[in-house]
């Protein structure tokens, strides 16, 4: 568990706080700057806690079941639940984000399935049957667990 000391600090040094965080996370320029600077500042287990959060609000904005989040993700259902209701507020920008990436998600999975429809032809190929089985589950399990 973080902890977090009980004394507030003023929120004009919070402020500031904030945007030091910010200019070093846009700084960062690529994806391995990024990684060697949550590598530096975040412990192991806040990477993780920061990476869940996040994973549980785009799998709720996709309509995967809480109970199937908590499963894949071994959260608790108290931390889905929290969320859940946290994205109530569809004003928020988080939330904006992650359903911008949700909808190209949807359009790369449907030019998929119409690619494997085109190019999978079981009973006239040989081996497709194989395919068409594995395609068929990776759908199934993309619907139920979100990935």
């Amino acid at each position: 568990m973080v902890n977090v000391s009980r004394n507030r600090l003023p929120d004009d040094v919070l402020n500031k706080i904030y945007q030091l965080l910010l200019f070093l996370l846009k700084e960062g320029g690529n994806r391995e700057d990024f990684f060697i600077i949550m590598n530096e500042f975040f412990s192991p287990k806040e990477k993780i806690l920061f990476a869940k959060r996040i994973t549980v609000i785009y799998l709720l904005l996709k309509g995967i079941a809480q109970k199937n989040i908590c499963e894949v993700l071994n959260v608790s259902n108290g931390t889905v639940s929290k969320y859940s209701l946290y994205l109530t507020n569809t004003n928020l920008k988080l939330v904006k984000i992650i359903k911008l990436l949700a909808k190209k998600e949807k359009i790369f999975e449907t030019i998929d399935n119409l690619l494997a429809d085109f190019l999978i032809q079981p009973g006239i190929k040989m081996g497709h049957w194989k395919l068409y089985w594995e395609h068929k589950r990776k759908n199934e399990r993309r619907e139920t667990y979100g990935f």
